[in-house]
């Protein structure tokens, strides 16, 4: 129960408790690891070790620290695609795996040539069912990232190709694991009315670093805590009210002045016709508490100009089970007010200051 003055939109989650079915019909196996970073590192060692895999063809348009992260396990190439923008399909070697991305649950794009394997990142609908045509060989996720969970990733074949061994979880995740828990406790007590701005700069502060400590722990398995909740939440039902919930706040939008509004499986992306309207659009947002995510930042010479471009026009909203159709609709007029800011026109402008001042784990970036 939150607090009517602690009412919020977006960022980390806070500790759920509850019941339900567990993820029903997850994949039988299903390989789980520390991470969904984790999870596709442990995949391209495995890939390469027992396949021959040479290289990864990665889209260019994609959370930048993961693609670091692929490179120190196999070379990288980035082929011209993202969101909504068709792209270049990759045309892979004998040897080489293409990595494809469900970006926000909608259809991936599909290689030319299949090559070594088709891998799909299902981060934003892990629990689709389905990913695309041709099926891929592999699909992996990122768990955190609709479920409320502190940590947590997985691997799984559709087509019955052999999985990455199973990991240990190392003590590294564990003491990640424990400051993130200890965030999502605090956040749940806070936003239930309990303590003040120091309760929410504390579990603000320990779940960045957390967060800090999880990018950096080698490739294991995830916390009891995450096993426990995968086979107890209401995971089907959550991702119901995720995508109602997407719908119910684009009808509640309508047409808004030079914003483009689509709903998706993972939430509502907003397209800005320029950066300048989106960065203080996004920083009015944050002012009425509405978090949204940027899906991802691109920095110059990691893309393509024209994903740069998208990259700095974009917002993320979030619709996932932690809000009804009240709160979409509260969203939709704060959204409103915010886009049609006073004096503010396409292009470059000075910003104005921030109604108050804004710490960068709010309104947080998403990988």
């Amino acid at each position: 129960m939150t607090a009517a003055d602690r009412w919020e939109v977006g960022s980390w989650f806070p500790l759920w408790h509850g019941g339900g079915p567990g993820w029903t019909d997850a994949p039988d196996p299903l390989r789980l690891y520390g991470s969904g970073r984790q999870a596709l590192v442990a995949l391209l060692r495995f890939g390469r070790e027992t396949h021959g895999w040479r290289r990864v063809h990665v889209p260019a348009y994609y959370c930048p620290p993961v693609a670091t992260a692929l490179a120190e396990v196999l070379p990288v190439s980035a082929y011209d695609a993202g969101p909504g923008t068709g792209g270049q399909r990759p045309e892979p070697a004998a040897d080489e795996v293409v990595l494809s991305v469900s970006y926000f649950g909608d259809a991936p794009l599909a290689p030319v040539r299949r090559g070594a394997g088709l891998i799909v990142d299902a981060t934003h609908d892990p629990a689709a069912g389905r990913y695309g045509e041709p099926e891929p060989d592999w699909v992996f996720a990122s768990l955190r990232k609709t479920l409320p969970l502190p940590d947590g990733g997985a691997v799984w074949s559709p087509r019955g190709h052999p999985l990455p061994p199973e990991a240990p979880t190392t003590v590294a995740q564990r003491a990640a694991v424990c400051g993130i828990l200890s965030a999502m406790a605090l956040k749940a007590d806070y936003l239930a009315g309990a303590g003040g701005d120091s309760v929410k700069a504390a579990y603000l502060a320990l779940h960045a670093a957390g967060e800090a400590e999880l990018e950096s722990a080698p490739v294991g398995g995830p916390s009891e805590y995450t096993r426990h909740l995968l086979a107890s939440a209401p995971i089907h039902e959550w991702r119901q009210r995720r995508h109602g919930n997407a719908q119910l706040l684009v009808a509640s939008l309508g047409s808004l002045p030079a914003v483009a509004v689509t709903a998706h499986r993972y939430g509502v992306v907003l397209w800005f016709d320029s950066a300048a309207r989106r960065d203080i659009t996004r920083r009015t947002l944050i002012g009425q508490r509405v978090y949204p995510a940027v899906l991802w930042p691109m920095a110059a010479g990691a893309a393509p100009e024209h994903l740069r471009d998208r990259a700095d026009r974009m917002l993320f909203l979030h619709t996932d089970h932690r809000w009804d159709a009240d709160d979409m609709r509260r969203v939709a007029r704060i959204v409103r007010a915010s886009v049609d800011v006073p004096g503010v026109r396409p292009g470059p402008h000075v910003l104005p200051a921030p109604a108050r001042p804004v710490p960068a784990t709010e309104g947080a970036l998403e990988c």
